[in-house]
């Protein structure tokens, strides 16, 4: 049994998205000053808000010999999708 709702496709389950999340060493008190760093849909939560893993290096910690990345939820409106790279053409 998931503890995420079904997903409606907009945000995919895996898909890489940008989301704001404030640094650990950073001033930014307010949302709206954070930086948007890069996470990945672990799953759809309610029916507009995802659970995000965030993927950034500056935000990884450490803890007996074990790397962990913060986790967060946003809305529909804090999530931007990553864009897929083109292929080059020759």
């Amino acid at each position: 049994m998931s503890m995420y709702e079904t997903n409606d496709g907009r945000f995919p389950t895996d898909m890489h998205v940008w989301t704001p999340y404030p640094l650990p060493d950073g001033d930014a008190y307010w949302e709206l000053d954070w930086p948007w760093l890069r996470g990945t849909v672990l799953g759809q939560t309610g029916p507009d808000e995802w659970h995000i893993v965030i993927d950034a290096p500056e935000v990884r910690e450490c803890c007996d010999s074990y790397e962990w990345s913060p986790a967060c939820f946003r809305a529909y409106g804090a999530l931007r999708p990553v864009a897929k790279p083109t292929p080059e053409v020759h």
